[in-house]
């Protein structure tokens, strides 16, 4: 039997690993974390100290890892924990430790940047204990993150609606969605006008120059009557070359990826959410094909160096090589892992084959080509810059050739709201040359509202403030659409009804909590920590301190989001004031209710719904007209004298054009507690349900699967470190 146990977070991963292991090696999968803080309970005690009460998790494959670990843990001589190299591996790796009651003597922690035999055997040979201080500054973060959402999220349940959440980072981040909103709402649009002059030389050659010149200029022509009136004023000419300019222009490429580049080029090029970068990016590290993700590092080793120096030459030719350095951390940076690579640049995209998905092959190639790039040439521009003069008024041409591709060749960067950067091949010009005018046309233009947040832009914002890191940026953005605070449309973020009123409580009552720099501060006391400079506890503890004396000092002074209108109530003539609904819109209401019950329900962008459509059918209870209505869930019929008379008409089923097996009636559709489904019209009297094909095949394969696995168990006890699947 194996006398030495792996143990690292998923399948994937450890199928990845147990190739490059021997005979005296069993890899296991814990399946991600295997305790956090209980979900019923605070979990935390603050006395004299802090105190995290952690607990196993309950779902199944957790479950099922753990009793798989403790089994082999048996015959295991030496247990070597290899989470990933940050703080969540660091954690996991002492949670497992913790859970099972590994012995100290004979555990071992290995951690590497890249799945391949080369890290591994270095990893292995040169093995450390668990390092307290990164598993500090994890639950330092865990902690900060339970106490704002057990004690801040109760109220927003009061005063907003259910199931919502307040986050350190998340919070922040909706804030700054929610103030690109203001100011794109705020802004107002500057008319501008320039002119274009279509002109060429005697050789028939055609070029545009343009009016005003530099954005310093850009607003000198603001409306129609002075841009005609210039327009006039040159067109007689004479058109002159006034002045000619040629330099040579270099563009550098672009550092290599780290997390939050690697998510805005992903949605730039190939369009993915930053949940599904990630995801792809997880799947291309576990399988060995590129370093580990979750890093905001540029910084190559010597080794990787030395082989993408070697592939550019090979590939392109040595003048197409140029060493580079990049900063090896940005701000705020965690520990020092290298930046995204691949884990062999000699393997090219088209070298995979079939060792990934489409999608890990287009992410793959994305960070193949990035990683060449910045160990190549600049590329090399011949830029020309033109002035064409008209009775004393100057007109501009820019143009521009490549000349030498350099890193091009292999990598075009081009983020998210860049403009583009094209111009044209401008003809041979010379100082005092004449030309020839062949059109010249006034043009308006008005100014543009900054653009709203794209989920790549939103990271980028997100990392320049230092809110968050690199683990946490897919995550935050994520839970800010699962929460419904934002929606996505054509992949720019806008926010919701919702989010804007969360945003707004939290900044009239908790505005440093929902402040950038008190975000990325506590961010700076987090990696304190992790880099054993500070100690967890004081640091959680003032946290805790100031912020429940905070929330003691703000919870009865926060009340249900309302706004007042011009609006009188139709029927008892008091003032009509908007309030928000727990659906997560705003509807008109009576200031008298509850005496006065008169409401009206606004769509999404603030305006009242249409009053419901009368059907002619009386109410059976009231005699009222019954009208169409549309609920939470969807249309129905109700009586109009709601919430007096609460007369819902129910529609029959719908027959389905078969008969019960049992008892011959009509089956008819219905909509239970778990869904749709079809059943007999018969009931009380017969309860036949018609079973799901696809549910039924299920629960069978479901069966077989259960035969079979539990006599492989007692067979070979190695069997289970396969058996489990990530969730």
């Amino acid at each position: 039997l194996p006398k030495n146990l792996v143990i690292v977070e998923s399948p994937a991963k450890a199928k990845t690993i147990e190739r490059y292991m021997g005979k005296d090696y069993r890899v296991l999968a814990s399946m991600g974390h295997v305790r956090d803080l209980p979900k019923s309970d605070f979990g935390i005690e603050v006395n004299g100290g802090v105190k995290l009460s952690y607990k196993a998790l309950e779902q199944a494959n957790s479950k099922k890892a753990v009793t798989a670990i403790r089994k082999a843990l048996k015959d295991a001589e030496t247990v070597w924990l290899a989470p990933d190299p940050d703080r969540e591996g660091e954690a996991i790796a002492w949670h497992i430790a913790e859970l099972v009651k590994l012995k100290p003597e004979s555990t071992r922690r290995v951690a590497f940047n890249e799945i391949t035999k080369k890290a591994i055997t270095e990893a292995f040979d040169s093995p450390r204990s668990i390092d307290m201080s990164l598993v500090d500054a994890q639950q330092a973060r865990r902690a900060v993150d339970r106490i704002v959402g057990y004690k801040l999220s109760p109220l927003l349940w009061r005063t907003v609606g259910p199931n919502l959440s307040a986050g350190r980072v998340q919070s922040a981040a909706l804030l700054l969605v929610v103030q690109r909103e203001r100011e794109i709402r705020a802004f107002r649009a500057r008319e501008f006008w320039d002119i274009s002059a279509r002109l060429a030389t005697d050789e028939e050659d055609e070029f545009v120059a343009v009016h005003p010149v530099g954005e310093k200029q850009k607003f000198s022509l603001d409306n129609e009557a002075g841009a005609s009136e210039l327009t006039e004023r040159v067109r007689p000419g004479p058109w002159t070359v006034a002045a000619v300019r040629k330099s040579e222009r270099t563009r550098k490429p672009p550092a290599p990826f780290r997390t939050s580049t690697l998510q805005q080029a992903a949605s730039s090029k190939l369009g993915f959410p930053t949940w599904k970068t990630m995801k792809v990016a997880q799947s291309l590290y576990e399988g060995g094909h590129i370093t580990y993700m979750r890093t905001d590092s540029t910084n190559i080793s010597q080794e990787a160096h030395g082989d993408i120096g070697r592939a550019v030459k090979e590939q392109f030719g040595e003048h197409y090589h140029r060493a580079r350095q990049f900063a090896a951390k940005t701000k705020g940076a965690q520990e020092a892992h290298e930046a995204i690579r691949p884990a062999a640049i000699a393997k090219a995209p088209g070298d995979m084959g079939g060792e990934t998905s489409a999608d890990g092959l287009r992410l793959y190639e994305m960070v193949w080509q990035r990683t060449m790039a910045s160990q190549m040439a600049d590329a090399v521009y011949d830029a020309t810059s033109v002035d064409v003069d008209s009775r004393g008024v100057t007109f501009r041409a820019t143009g521009q050739i490549l000349k030498f591709d350099g890193y091009l060749r292999v990598y075009l960067d081009k983020a998210d709201d860049e403009p583009d950067d094209v111009e044209g091949l401008l003809p041979d010009l010379s100082e005092g040359q004449a030309l020839d005018l062949r059109s010249l046309d006034p043009e308006q233009h008005f100014t543009q509202p900054p653009p709203r947040f794209t989920e790549a832009t939103l990271v980028k914002e997100m990392e320049r403030l230092g809110i968050g890191r690199p683990s946490t940026y897919s995550p935050t953005v994520q839970l800010l659409s699962t929460r419904e605070y934002v929606r996505s449309e054509s992949r720019r973020l806008f926010p919701t009804a919702r989010g804007e009123v969360v945003t707004d409580l939290l900044e009239a009552h908790f505005p440093d909590f929902v402040d950038a720099s008190f975000t990325a501060r506590m961010e700076d006391e987090l990696d304190e920590i992790a880099e054993g400079d500070k100690q967890m506890v004081p640091v959680v503890r003032q946290f805790f301190d100031s912020f429940t004396a905070h929330l003691a000092e703000q919870k009865d002074k926060i009340t249900r989001p309302e706004r007042p209108t011009d609006k009188t109530c139709p029927e008892c003539e008091r003032p009509v004031v908007e309030k928000f609904g727990k659906h997560g819109l705003w509807f008109l209401s009576c200031s008298g209710w509850p005496d006065c019950k008169w409401s009206q329900q606004l769509d999404e962008s603030g305006e009242p719904l249409p009053d419901p459509e009368g059907t002619g059918e009386p109410c059976p209870r009231c005699s009222s007209e019954l009208v169409a209505k549309s609920g939470r869930f969807g249309p129905f019929v109700g009586c109009s004298n709601y919430p007096t008379c609460k007369y819902i008409k129910k529609e029959p089923p719908k027959e389905t054009g078969e008969s019960c097996p049992d008892c011959g009636e009509p089956l008819v559709e219905r909509r239970g507690r778990f869904g749709p489904f079809v059943g007999c019209s018969n009931y009380p009297k017969c309860k036949y349900i018609k079973k799901d094909k696809k549910t039924t095949a299920r629960k069978k394969t479901g069966a077989r699967k259960k035969t079979t696995r539990k006599p492989a168990a007692k067979k070979a006890p190695a069997a289970s470190s396969s058996s489990g699947t990530e969730s």
